[in-house]
């Protein structure tokens, strides 16, 4: 199975499409709030496909918690945001859903 047909993969592309929604939508004079998840969101497949690309279970896993590390940080833009009053609580909700889930996904990601 190529990693791109992985439901984390998916999950990681549904939390880019959410990322780009909300980038259209901030206000003027947060662009570092907009490179900062543009990047976090991105870095997240990224580490996942690296990783998926590993021969050993333990550089499958590192590349695996980086992209988590980078989940965490698009959870914690979200809340800046929301504490901002810059994003809807309805957007807030579905990015911390699909955070959440992927982390708990990437945590128990092994390639056997």
């Amino acid at each position: 199975m190529q990693f791109s047909q992985t439901t984390i993969y998916r999950k990681t592309m549904d939390l880019i499409d959410l990322s780009q929604i909300i980038l259209r939508n901030l206000p003027s004079g947060y662009g570092f709030l907009a490179d900062q998840l543009r990047r976090a969101a991105s870095s997240i497949p990224l580490n996942f496909a690296e990783g998926y690309g590993k021969r050993t279970p333990k550089e499958q896993r590192r590349f695996s918690m980086i992209a988590r590390g980078s989940t965490n940080e698009v959870a914690a833009i979200l809340d800046v945001c929301l504490h901002l009053s810059i994003i809807p609580q309805d957007r807030y909700e579905q990015g911390m859903e699909l955070c959440d889930h992927l982390a708990r996904m990437l945590t128990r990601f092994r390639r056997f």
